[in-house]
């Protein structure tokens, strides 16, 4: 009878050890356990980790928030979202108490990338916002220039978060404005000719006009002249239309996560 109760305790603890240990290697850490960015699909060169890295770091720590990237062959059978999530959990990403960050995740073999953002910055990275953020970057991401893709997105995040720091972030009433060199050329090519034009055709409709010797020389014979003069203010109306009110929805989808936790973001290809 000891037997088979000991043969039953010691089942028990031999069920429990291994789920126990899987917890604990789930357990989300208390402190960051990997830099803010790790290049395992090896994309860059030394010299641009170092920079980009350092770029990483500054902005983070100015910010309060962390703002990492992440490359990676595959996605071990996950989808981009669910790996960009477990990464930032279980990697303990994200500043101060809140664990306030922004992550971007680069998967070679599909080609996916996924933005998983937590604490307060769900909020600086509204849909609409996330969305712009894309834009910026996937170009240089698509034609493999990787490098610049990785300086863009960290710009934007700085620009995003000072924006949401200092008021109600970028949303889709707010975003920010797009200028395209090529066409700022464009219209100053432009407007100088249409200036030239207009100035040569003005020049030839005063060919008649001859320089005077005195300023005689320029009034009309027989014209109106001016003796004097006296101006009365008699009335002011001022009329005050209230500014209609923007208001900004600033709507930022989340998820949870495997952990428990909610995470904004967005993913897709490139």
């Amino acid at each position: 009878m000891r037997q088979k109760i000991a043969s039953l305790l010691f089942g028990m603890i031999f069920l429990l050890i291994p789920a126990t240990a899987v917890h604990a290697a789930q357990a989300i850490p208390e402190e960051r356990q990997l830099p803010r960015l790790v290049d395992r699909a090896d994309l860059l060169t030394e010299e641009e980790e170092t920079a980009l890295l350092e770029q990483l770091d500054e902005i983070s720590e100015r910010q309060q928030c962390d703002v990492a990237v992440v490359t990676v062959d595959g996605l071990d059978g996950k989808t981009s979202t669910a790996y960009a999530d477990d990464f930032y959990d279980y990697n303990g990403y994200g500043y101060g108490p809140g664990d306030d960050g922004i992550l971007l995740l680069i998967s070679m073999e599909d080609r996916d990338w996924a933005i998983t953002t937590y604490g307060s910055a769900i909020r600086a990275f509204t849909d609409a916002g996330l969305e712009y953020l894309v834009a910026q970057f996937r170009p240089d991401l698509s034609d493999g220039a990787y490098y610049e893709a990785f300086t863009c997105f960290a710009e934007q995040c700085d620009r995003f978060l000072t924006q949401a720091a200092e008021g109600a972030p970028f949303d889709e009433e707010s975003l920010p404005k797009q200028f395209d060199p090529l066409w700022i050329l464009i219209s100053c090519a432009v407007g100088i000719f249409a200036a030239f034009l207009i100035v040569g055709l003005m020049k030839a409709q005063l060919k008649s006009v001859r320089r005077q010797d005195s300023a005689q020389g320029y009034i009309r014979p027989g014209g109106f002249h001016v003796t004097g003069g006296n101006e009365l203010f008699l009335y002011r109306n001022v009329a005050r239309v209230r500014r209609a009110e923007s208001h900004s929805s600033g709507r930022s989808s989340t998820h949870s996560s495997s952990s428990g936790r909610s995470h904004g973001g967005s993913s897709g290809k490139f």
